[in-house]
């Protein structure tokens, strides 16, 4: 995963690359129309000998309007050539994918809505690529599967229940910010905690703000390869501590070191400090095994700092076999 430093420089190359190819492909097209009709390579040349008259004369010193009027005839005559042979006046310039700033990835001195759009995509297929459902829409949260009888404790249907969790999800991501609280999906596997937590992360990310998703496994695994590898410089905990909205999937299921919870007490510390939301999801339903798993002081901060929900129901993985 990169950080928002290195996905914005990839998605400005990206756009770089764009307008060099629509550079190339328009002087590809304009080369073959020359060689099949030499009138439009004189009258090409023409205009190039003009405009390069009226800088000569402008440096120099001369009759400006001449060399002026000069030039603006062999525009026309250029045109008129190409309108003869069939093409359109804009038939050699480039064809750039973004109208706002031709691919060049800044508009008003700042960066264009492109790069933005490019980052976000980019964002998308390293979340693709390291989930294991993809990103996920609220519509394909299907509330039917869940049963329609009485959730002990809770007053309402399972199905209910989880209907209000999925209402939760959609208020988080439509609204989330900085002070969006930290979420806790706890419950057996197969209840649609990842699928609900990639579906926020889904709607947070096309709003505009960069989202990261690792599972704890994964994490833990290759901070430990970091930890020991000096030039990598820890870019997956820099990464992570950065994230506007960091999903951390599966907690539990990493390899728990001395290294591994100094690591992720520092990463949830530090996201707390600088007010960065996270979710959490877990298999682990029993607190007190948490804070056996974690230590005290990871787990304080993960249960005390999170808004927490229990997943209810039957495994839906085993229902759709």
């Amino acid at each position: 995963m990169r950080t928002k430093d290195e996905l914005f420089r990839a998605a400005q190359r990206e756009i770089a690359a764009r307008r060099q190819y629509a550079v190339m492909q328009a002087e590809t097209a304009r080369r073959a129309a020359f060689a099949a009709n030499p009138v439009l390579a004189e009258a090409d040349d023409a205009r190039m000998r003009a405009g390069l008259s009226l800088a000569r004369t402008a440096a120099l010193g001369g009759d400006i309007d001449t060399a002026r009027a000069a030039l603006d005839a062999a525009d026309k005559a250029a045109s008129d050539a190409a309108q003869a042979a069939g093409f359109h006046e804009e038939a050699f310039a480039p064809k750039f994918r973004c109208p706002l700033c031709q691919d060049t990835g800044m508009r008003g001195g700042v960066p264009c809505t492109c790069v933005a759009d490019a980052a976000r995509r980019l964002r998308r297929e390293e979340i693709n690529a390291a989930s294991p459902l993809g990103l996920c829409q609220f519509s394909t949260f299907d509330v039917t599967r869940y049963p329609d009888t009485m959730a002990p404790n809770f007053g309402v249907t399972v199905r209910t229940y989880m209907t209000m969790l999925l209402d939760y999800s959609k208020s988080y991501a439509a609204k989330f910010g900085p002070k969006s609280k930290n979420l806790l999906f706890m419950g057996s596997s197969g209840l649609g905690k990842t699928h609900l937590a990639l579906a926020i992360a889904d709607a947070v990310l096309e709003n505009g703000h960069d989202v990261l998703y690792t599972s704890s496994a994964a994490l833990a695994a290759r901070l430990g390869r970091e930890h020991f590898d000096y030039s990598s410089g820890d870019e997956w905990l820099t990464a992570c501590q950065e994230a506007d909205l960091l999903i951390l999937d599966d907690l539990g299921t990493e390899y728990i070191t001395p290294l591994t919870i100094s690591v992720l007490y520092e990463l949830i510390n530090t996201r707390m400090l600088t007010e960065r939301p996270t979710i959490y999801t877990t298999n682990i339903t029993d607190t007190s095994v948490l804070t056996a798993r974690y230590t005290e002081k990871v787990a304080s901060r993960i249960l005390g700092g999170c808004k927490q929900f229990l997943f209810l129901g039957d495994d839906q993985r085993r229902k759709q076999k």
